[in-house]
């Protein structure tokens, strides 16, 4: 049943992202459904003791993850806060804004490890899964998106959180390189090594200082 609903899954997210059998770690978030909706496109999962029905097709998923900021959670595993892009931030908005008092579940890998209540809109992107991460998929959602502490614009003009594939792998390699040359800079630092200060005011030339003091 649990490899049936991750292959149902898939087949859902597949046609709006061909890399989705890449991920090492699917996240995805479920809004409730009901029993007038047709039973190809819920499901049912127990949540605090009673059972409820969820959409099949997620909210949002990893597609919209832009940048992640793992930390540990009070049960051992770890939790991860989510930084969406543009069509997630959206998503998320509607959904909160539409459906308060109700049940946002996320599953990691077809497997339920944490839902929040709806209690306000959320309008910037930033969405935590409190619970239920494993270590190991900690590791490969770092490998894969920057850290929300190190996102950096995808424009120079203009603040942008990445949208597009390619914009979120340049977030990654940027925040890597950020993150290389920080590291090189605290080594250099400790070995007592400093770059000269540069003048906030206009550099006088020495000419003029001489002809100043005459």
């Amino acid at each position: 049943m649990h490899r049936l609903f991750i292959a149902i899954l898939l087949a859902a997210l597949l046609p709006a992202c061909e890399s989705g059998r890449k991920d090492k770690v699917l996240i995805t978030v479920h809004s409730q459904g009901t029993d007038m909706d047709s039973p190809k496109t819920i499901f049912r999962r127990p949540v605090a003791g009673r059972e409820m029905i969820f959409k099949i097709i997620p909210e949002f998923s990893n597609q919209s993850i832009s940048a992640v900021h793992p930390f540990p959670a009070d049960d051992g595993t770890y939790g991860v806060a989510l930084k969406l892009d543009f069509k997630g931030t959206q998503s998320l908005d509607i959904v909160t804004r539409l459906r308060p008092g109700e049940i946002l579940m996320t599953m990691v890998n077809g497997t339920v490890v944490d839902h929040v209540r709806i209690d306000q809109p959320v309008s910037n992107g930033l969405f935590t899964v409190w619970r239920g991460i494993p270590a190991e998929l900690v590791s490969s959602l770092e490998e894969k998106y920057p850290s929300i502490n190190e996102l950096k614009s995808s424009s120079t003009f203009l603040e942008m959180t990445p949208s597009t594939r390619k914009e979120k792998k340049e977030s990654k390699r940027n925040s890597s390189r950020n993150e290389k040359v920080k590291l090189e800079e605290e080594k250099r630092k400790l070995r007592g090594e400093f770059d000269p200060e540069i003048p906030e005011e206009d550099i006088v030339p020495l000419s003029e200082l001489l002809k100043s003091s005459r």
